[in-house]
């Protein structure tokens, strides 16, 4: 008996099948890019996506013929919200939650609500990333389309519709459009008047592990009785998945850097207002976790790879080997003495800024590029560490970390986290923690399992555990304290070049 979590992301889509003990049978995964029209905006083609999609489950249709799955439900990229003909057909791309586009509208939306108000009913603060700003943008400077979209969706409800059922979306995923009752899991009647929408232009809420239907007649292979489940926003999904419990945290190190905790009772609101922190739903009645990250993340090794790194972009191929393990073998000993400001794409947690640049700074004559890579590394590590200093501040405190991503698969990599963190890193033997979870949840709303919670606990076996270096630790303290000055120091300058880049001057 195989089941299936597909993670739709926001560079690629990986669909992977498993046994009920967490053991993966197949996997599957197709890339796709980012499309930027303008400075500062991104998005994402639907139906490249889609098509992706249908790429993905056909090949992992073909690959678990012996074990037919039983079940599917999804892991997804937040906010990206498409809109759709009365037909269903794309009338535009979607708009990513980091692109610059919705700035102004938030002004408009705070000015007809307070942020404490905005808090209480989504579990969110009010930031240009929402699918509502980017509903209101649509509305504003491009109304033709925003008059002829009969439906928003996001990746899910698309994934959801494009197999023939009536979209839904998960209660997680849902609250990151800003549209959401996060207490009575309905639209909010207030939130939707600010948008322009009616809730029937929107996919329906529902709770993960709910069924919404069986996959039927598709061109995936897939049995027709396999049943679609409920799913959950992308990094739900993966506290779920890595059975993370209160006191610990997922530590995603994937495009975006992010860092989920599950929350054991209320956070300080005003401490969690003043840092862009949320409280949302996720799989449980009444459960929420809350979330902080690094837009940019892994993306900056990617483009330390495509910029310096041909040599061993040669050598990997050459081998035969991962690109990125060279990388990490090669890395200087000890912290450097370079800074990484990691807001290269925008930032995430704390500031929320899409004017924000990135940085480096300690360059010298004799620096050499593989400290530029640490450096990078470091960076995006001191950015989550500023992270869990402002939780432990609203009441929330981590004890461990539970790796997952690409990253958990390298020791240097691991050990340079507990190292800055200066807490255990956990390693785990499945390191499919968002897909793995969406599998649960699936299994859960074909009747294969009973509490995907407890079922991912008692899977979420060590593989490693990182301990911190005093020594390196206390040497990253000392760099940290300058790395959290970096912001504050350069902000202005970064918006200017900013906005003369956006210019073309």
């Amino acid at each position: 008996m195989s089941i299936v979590g597909i993670d739709i992301g926001t560079t690629g889509t990986k669909a992977a099948a498993f046994r009920l003990d967490g053991r993966v049978v197949a996997s599957a995964y197709r890339e796709y890019d980012m499309l930027s029209p303008q400075p500062g905006q991104l998005e994402l083609d639907p139906g490249e996506v889609l098509a992706k999609i249908k790429e993905v489950l056909a090949e992992l249709a073909a690959a678990t013929r012996s074990d037919p799955p039983q079940s599917i439900a999804w892991s997804v990229l937040g906010e990206a919200m498409a809109p759709l003909d009365a037909r269903g057909k794309p009338l535009g791309n979607a708009i990513i939650g980091f692109d610059c586009r919705g700035e102004e509208e938030v002004l408009e939306l705070k000015a007809a609500l307070s942020q404490e108000d905005a808090f209480a009913i989504t579990g969110h603060p009010i930031n240009s990333y929402h699918s509502i700003c980017k509903l209101m943008w649509w509305r504003k400077h491009r109304p033709e389309v925003f008059g002829r979209a009969k439906k928003w969706l996001c990746f899910a409800d698309l994934f959801v519709d494009a197999l023939g059922l009536p979209p839904a979306i998960d209660y997680a995923l849902a609250s990151r459009t800003l549209l959401l009752d996060v207490h009575t899991y309905r639209y909010s009647e207030r939130m939707l008047a600010i948008a322009g929408l009616a809730a029937e232009q929107l996919a329906r809420p529902m709770a993960p592990g709910e069924a919404v239907g069986t996959i039927g007649k598709n061109s995936f292979g897939f049995p027709e009785s396999c049943v679609v489940g409920v799913g959950l926003h992308d990094q739900p999904a993966g506290i779920l998945g890595t059975g993370t419990a209160p006191g610990e945290a997922m530590y995603a190190i994937g495009t975006v850097v992010c860092l989920g905790v599950r929350l054991a009772g209320a956070p300080d609101p005003a401490v969690m207002l003043a840092n862009n922190l949320c409280a949302y739903p996720t799989y449980g009645a009444r459960q929420y976790i809350s979330l902080a990250w690094n837009f940019t993340g892994g993306s900056l090794l990617k483009w330390y790879r495509d910029q310096f790194a041909a040599e061993e972009r040669l050598e990997a191929e050459r081998e035969g080997r991962g690109v990125y393990d060279l990388i990490c073998e090669r890395l200087p000993e000890g912290p450097t003495s370079l800074l990484v400001l990691p807001y290269f794409t925008t930032t995430g947690t704390p500031y929320l800024d899409t004017r924000a640049r990135g940085a480096i700074l300690g360059l010298h004559i004799t620096t050499a590029r593989r400290e530029i890579a640490k450096a990078i590394m470091e960076g995006v590590s001191y950015d989550i560490l500023l992270n869990t200093a402002l939780l432990a501040r609203a009441g929330v405190d981590i004890a461990r970390y539970k790796a997952i991503g690409g990253a958990a698969k390298s020791p240097v990599w691991m050990q340079l986290e507990a190292d800055i963190l200066g807490r255990p890193v956990m390693t785990l033997r499945a390191t499919e923690g968002a897909s793995f979870g969406a599998a649960l949840l699936g299994a859960k709303a074909a009747g294969l399992i009973k509490d995907p919670e407890a079922h991912a606990k008692e899977l979420a076996k060590a593989e490693r555990v990182y301990e911190p270096d005093a020594g390196r630790h206390a040497a990253y303290r000392h760099r940290f304290e300058l790395y959290r000055r970096l912001y504050d120091a350069n902000r202005d300058v970064l918006h200017e070049l900013d906005r003369l880049a956006k210019e073309g001057r």
